[in-house]
């Protein structure tokens, strides 16, 4: 009998503290989105589910096809990165016009966890 009341009491107490909710950054979208076919576009902006931490923060424009390219190879893009004020948006920008072809932004980053997610985005140039 006072076992179940200890252990009723514990929950109780369980139910009464609030939980911490522990996040990941989520990617919510990007311009260009997923899988689309653009114009060359200037900058790839990414959205975040939750602020990132810009020291963890890594970005990776990679050429993936081409006529011409070895199937399965990758030519890297150059580029800078601009947080934005919210700290949940990113702007990739290459240093270059981007030719016709496929390209993958790749990304890494953490929120206030630093436990690093990472995904990627692939779209096509026109």
């Amino acid at each position: 009998m006072r076992f179940d009341r200890l252990v009723l009491a514990v929950a109780a107490l369980g139910l009464a503290v609030p939980q911490l909710a522990v996040a990941h950054p989520v990617l919510v979208s990007s311009t260009p989105a997923a899988n689309s076919t653009v114009a060359r576009p200037a900058h790839i902006n990414l959205v975040f589910s939750e602020k990132i931490q810009a020291s963890t923060a890594r970005f990776q424009l990679v050429m993936t096809s081409m006529p011409g390219m070895a199937a399965g190879h990758t030519m890297p893009v150059q580029t800078s990165a601009m947080m934005g004020k919210d700290g949940k948006s990113v702007m990739v920008m290459p240093k270059t016009g981007l030719s016709p072809g496929g390209y993958e932004l790749r990304w890494m980053a953490s929120g206030d966890d630093r436990e690093v997610k990472s995904g990627k985005v692939a779209f096509t140039v026109r």
